[in-house]
Order: structure tokens, then C-alpha cells, then sequence
């Protein structure tokens, strides 16, 4: 059994080489990332058959998530997205248009204070960021633990899309018993409705 100091060490090594490589991602280059998950995600059972989508701003660095965004609204979707709080807490949040999103912490993208509240159990699909990913859906984050923290009940909870540029998919991730884990992937290339077990 790998030690729980080993698997920091590890992931502290996987992020430095991830912040590395998407240093290198033109705003360009994420904005065609980001077209073409909209146009994966918009013919798949999941976006079909759900009504209530999280998902988050992406970052520079990260794929744009404003196409996915704007094909949700347009398509009579609601959009959820997260606000990160004090004590390492998220919430998701009502965002009716990308104009009303404002930097909170950490300079993310957000829906205002005022904006409707949601539990994350009750959307129906819900799209992760993270620094990597796996084939079996492993996932590792920016540290903070935000989603892991959210997704930490019993609950079955909505289906969870892994969103990342394809070299972000790795041989493996490495993971504590606390890691959440998705239930697929969606890159620029593909779109992946169930990881291997």
C-alpha cells in the first residue's frame, strides 16, 4: 500500500508537470477546446435526458467552457455553477447568463451572492474541472478539495463529466481514499460515457 505522504508526493509532481503543459494552451487553442465539447456533449444521452447542468468557468489554462454555456441556455437548460466559500465549502449557484458571472475567490468565474441556490444532488449532469484525469476516472484537482468535499455524502448524486484537454487524460492518477472520482470524460477529441471500473 503506497503511503498517503508517497500519493501527495506524486500528485504534487502530476500538477507541476499539468501547470506546465496548459502554461502552453493559446486562449485560442481553449476556445476550440471548448466549441468542440459542445459539440460532443450536445448529441449524448446525458445532455439529452438532463435538465438541471452544472459546470464551471474555465480558467486560462483550462478549456473554455463558455460554448457549453451558451448551448445549455439555448437549449432551455438551467445552469448551475459552483461558488467556492469559506471553510473549503462550495455551493452551486443559478447562472442565467455568462454577463452576470463575477470573480470570487480564487479570481473563478461565479454566479453572484444573490443568485439562486441548488444542492449538487439534485442536478443531473454535473462537469468537473481538474488538473488530470484517468481511464478509470480517477481525478486529481487543484488541491483544495472543493469537489471532494461536495461530492463526500452518500448520495448518489448527478453523473460526473471529467472536462480536460486530451493530454490531460494520464495512465493513472493518483488517489487517496478521499478522492471523488467521475463517472466519465469529456475532451476536445472524445467523449467517454463510462470509465473503466
Amino acid at each position: 500500500m503506497i503511503s498517503p505522504e508517497r500519493i501527495e508526493s506524486q500528485k504534487a509532481a502530476l500538477r507541476r508537470e499539468m501547470a506546465r503543459r496548459c502554461g502552453g494552451v493559446a486562449a485560442a487553442e481553449a476556445g476550440a477546446a471548448g466549441r468542440s465539447m459542445a459539440e460532443l456533449l450536445g448529441v449524448s444521452a446525458d445532455w439529452l435526458a438532463g435538465s438541471r447542468i452544472g459546470l464551471f468557468a474555465g480558467l486560462p489554462g483550462e478549456p473554455d467552457t463558455r460554448p457549453l454555456f451558451e448551448m445549455l441556455l439555448g437549449a432551455g437548460k438551467e445552469a448551475f455553477m459552483p461558488r467556492c466559500l469559506a471553510g473549503g465549502r462550495m455551493e452551486m449557484a443559478r447562472a442565467g447568463g455568462w454577463e452576470e458571472l463575477a470573480p470570487g475567490r480564487f479570481d473563478i468565474l461565479e454566479p453572484p451572492e444573490h443568485a439562486v441556490r441548488c444542492s449538487m444532488y439534485s442536478l443531473d449532469l454535473l462537469l468537473i474541472p481538474g488538473v488530470a484525469f484517468d481511464a478509470r476516472g480517477g481525478r486529481l484537482g487543484r488541491g483544495g478539495g472543493f469537489y471532494d468535499r461536495a461530492l463526500a455524502g452518500g448520495e448518489p448524486g448527478p453523473r460526473r463529466l471529467g472536462v480536460a484537454f486530451a493530454f490531460q487524460v494520464v495512465e493513472r492518477v493518483p488517489t487517496a481514499d478521499h478522492d471523488r472520482r467521475v463517472d466519465g470524460l469529456l475532451t476536445e477529441c472524445d467523449l467517454v460515457t463510462a470509465v473503466q471500473p
